[in-house]
């Protein structure tokens, strides 16, 4: 399967179309152009009807463009996220499918089906339907008449025009920008999915692990790795968060205090929906785990009564030379290295510092809210009083 045949990304109704329209090609660079494409239909439009309507700088009343913090974050920091960190995601997730077809976890025999499996996965990418279904989710907010914009009640916005309907620039956020931000999150969210259900038919083609790996995981390792990259979703959804809360506190009066269990639910939550997929392994890596143990306990007890009876014989006769020539010592050092490694066999394949980094990846893009709450002399501060 050579190529892109194993990309999640590079394949699908909308990745052909934007082929034929030469907008994306290998490599970033087609990253970056697609990222200035969306920007400008997405947010120089809108920048454009508020100079012309006087609401790009400053309005008499209510709230400009560009002091709205919510829309400037969806498409000045969200969707450029999305858009130009999916090329190395993708060649990170390739990678890891490609380790499933050629790291021997697998018995030989069953080769074929891995491969078939991983077909059926570029089937459904490629698939038409899937992406229908995102594209019609899209502009679902279309024809319920709401947007993903944060509003505001009570105060005047720049989407608004004076009778209260919706101004060019609003009607463009509702029938294009809009839909074109839902677009690419869901995308990535089906990407989720497709990663999701190639691991659930992964897991049912008996893999041959082993618990003593030195990776920690039991040579599933690649997996955490590869999981991570889809905490991509969580750092730009941060992003639409925090300019959401932060319209919120600078012009509806709420304050950090009161928004902490949306912010503390949000990390969690993120956090849990990146992790979850990997959840599906954990049958297998503690079965995998209790087996080992089992056997190590028994060779373990062996290795043990073999060291007890020569050594203290040794001692008591005095042959010191001959005792730390003896591999015994080194061996039994070996082993309790082994017996540590498969103890410390974590339920999914993740180590503990990846689990940090996605916590991290959520909750990073909401730490600027601290700065509304605090100037920057009064947080350094109140961080030194802490540390001192």
């Amino acid at each position: 399967m050579p190529g892109d045949n194993l990309s999640l990304m590079r394949g699908g109704p909308t990745h052909r179309l934007l082929d034929r329209l030469r907008l994306i090609g290998p490599g970033t660079h087609s990253a970056i152009w697609l990222c200035v494409v969306l920007l400008a239909l997405t947010f120089v439009p809108l920048a454009m009807y508020c100079a012309l309507d006087g609401t790009l700088w400053r309005t008499a009343h209510g709230v400009p463009l560009l002091r709205d913090y919510a829309v400037l974050s969806r498409f000045l920091l969200a969707l450029p996220t999305l858009v130009l960190l999916a090329p190395r995601s993708d060649d990170i997730l390739r990678q890891a499918a490609r380790q499933f077809a050629h790291a021997s976890l697998v018995a030989p025999s069953r080769q074929e089906s891995v491969l078939r499996e991983l077909r059926k996965v570029r089937e459904l990418r490629d698939a038409r339907l899937p992406e229908l279904i995102c594209l019609l989710l899209a502009i679902a907010s279309v024809f319920s008449g709401t947007t993903l914009g944060d509003r505001l009640p009570g105060v005047a916005e720049w989407s608004l025009a004076a009778d209260g309907r919706l101004s060019q620039a609003g009607v463009w956020l509702q029938y294009v920008s809009t839909p074109l931000f839902r677009f690419v999150v869901l995308i990535w969210l089906w990407r989720l999915l497709l990663w999701t259900w190639l691991l659930w038919k992964l897991v049912r083609q008996r893999l041959d692990l082993h618990a003593a790996h030195p990776d920690g995981a039991a040579g599933l390792g690649f997996l955490g790795m590869a999981q991570e990259r889809f905490a991509v979703m969580s750092l730009a959804n941060g992003f639409v968060l925090c300019g959401a809360f932060a319209n919120h506190i600078l012009y509806l009066g709420e304050t950090l205090f009161s928004l902490r269990y949306l912010i503390v639910g949000y990390v969690i939550a993120a956090s849990a929906l990146v992790l979850a997929p990997l959840l599906l392994l954990a049958p297998t890596m503690l079965r995998v785990k209790r087996h080992a143990l089992l056997k190590f306990d028994a060779l373990g007890n062996r290795a043990v009564r073999t060291f007890d009876l020569r050594w203290p014989r040794g001692l008591m006769a005095g042959d010191t030379r001959e005792l730390l020539d003896a591999p015994d010592s080194s061996a039994l050092c070996d082993f309790t290295g082994v017996y540590a490694t498969i103890k410390g066999l974590p339920a999914v394949p993740i180590s503990r510092w990846g689990v940090v980094r996605i916590v991290l990846y959520a909750a990073a893009p909401l730490a600027p809210l601290a700065l509304l709450v605090f100037s920057v002399d009064e947080l350094a501060e109140r961080l030194f009083g802490l540390l001192a």
